[in-house]
């Protein structure tokens, strides 16, 4: 089953796993992405093609809560079983529920200011959002 995720944290996959005097940014630009594959696995194996992309979009269009050009990073990924994130008619419920409150490094290369240094999966204060692709 295929998905896809918006959010306004960065999460670039930099590759830089070690720290590096110099490259924190990278580093921890990566920890986020890490988090990102992490939380994922917890319910599946996931695989990806290509890493995060950064897009500049009106938020409101991704359903972000706001009509300004904001820096927004897409990710897509796939699971070995289908349907594994519904609950009832949410086809990404579950994914929802494992992210809400997740910690991540805030202070990047984000455009829109943050409440929290955690995800937020609903609210006025959402920093990430879920598809499921057909």
């Amino acid at each position: 089953m295929h998905y896809s995720l918006y959010t306004t944290v960065d999460i670039t996959n930099t590759g830089q796993y070690r720290p590096v005097p110099g490259t924190e940014g990278l580093r921890w630009k990566e920890q986020n992405f890490q988090t990102i594959i992490q939380t994922l696995g917890i319910r599946a194996n996931i695989s990806f093609v290509t890493p995060p992309k950064l897009m500049e979009i009106a938020g409101n269009v991704i359903g972000f809560k706001t009509n300004k050009i904001i820096n927004v990073w897409y990710f897509e990924f796939e699971t070995e079983r289908d349907y594994l994130y519904t609950i009832d008619d949410d086809q990404v419920g579950y994914l929802k529920e494992d992210f809400d409150a997740v910690p991540y490094i805030s202070g990047l290369s984000e455009s829109m200011e943050q409440n929290y240094d955690v995800f937020v999966t609903s609210g006025p204060a959402t920093n990430i959002v879920f598809f499921q692709k057909q």
